[in-house]
């Protein structure tokens, strides 16, 4: 009687091990996490919203209006949905850019634009407006420096430039492309 006991007690414990390994190896492929499909939840989040940066003077350095905009403490960002921004610059006119989506790092003076961003850019009040399409664009706003590596079309008047890859000075209205430049230039 006692050796049929441990016997039983015996394949209990063996159950009850293979129970508790398969359980463990169950739950380790439900519960493993793909960081892709984690949303982070944004600290504060603002429909139909105005954003004003502005310098330690006062001076305003951008604006953005956004019909979705996320605000992440964690990160000082700022994502936008469909963002309409104004860049100013010291004594000439304003650049608007428009784009799909926007990350701006608030902290750190830095702009992404990305999905259909397009640039209108004005150097003297009288000048025809330069426009300028491409799919992402990295805007530093210390040194006043837009660069991309995608493709970048550029129209001004009846002339126009394509390529591959920007940097460009917003201060100083200088566009300079990289690679598989092409265009026609009419006065």
């Amino acid at each position: 009687m006692v050796k049929r006991k441990s016997i039983s007690n015996f394949i209990l414990i063996i159950i009850g091990a293979a129970s508790i390994l398969l359980f463990t190896s169950f739950s380790d492929n439900q519960l493993s996490l793909d960081g892709k499909i984690i949303d982070t939840l944004p600290d504060n989040s603002f429909n139909n919203a105005n954003y004003i940066a502005m310098d330690i003077n006062g001076e305003p350095l951008y604006t953005i209006k956004s019909p979705l905009m996320k605000h992440f403490y964690k990160d000082d960002t700022i994502i936008t949905k469909s963002p309409n921004i104004l860049l100013f610059r010291e004594g000439k006119p304003p650049t608007k850019i428009v784009s799909g989506m926007g990350s701006i790092a608030y902290k750190r003076n830095n702009i992404k634009l990305f999905n259909g961003v397009r640039m209108f850019f004005i150097d003297k009040k009288d000048d025809p407006v330069l426009k300028l399409n491409t799919d992402e664009i990295y805007i530093y706003l210390d040194h006043q420096l837009a660069v991309t590596e995608k493709k970048v079309t550029i129209k001004k008047l009846y002339s126009s430039l394509k390529g591959v890859g920007m940097k460009s000075s917003l201060e100083l209205g200088e566009f300079v492309l990289f690679t598989e430049t092409e265009g026609k230039y009419i006065e």
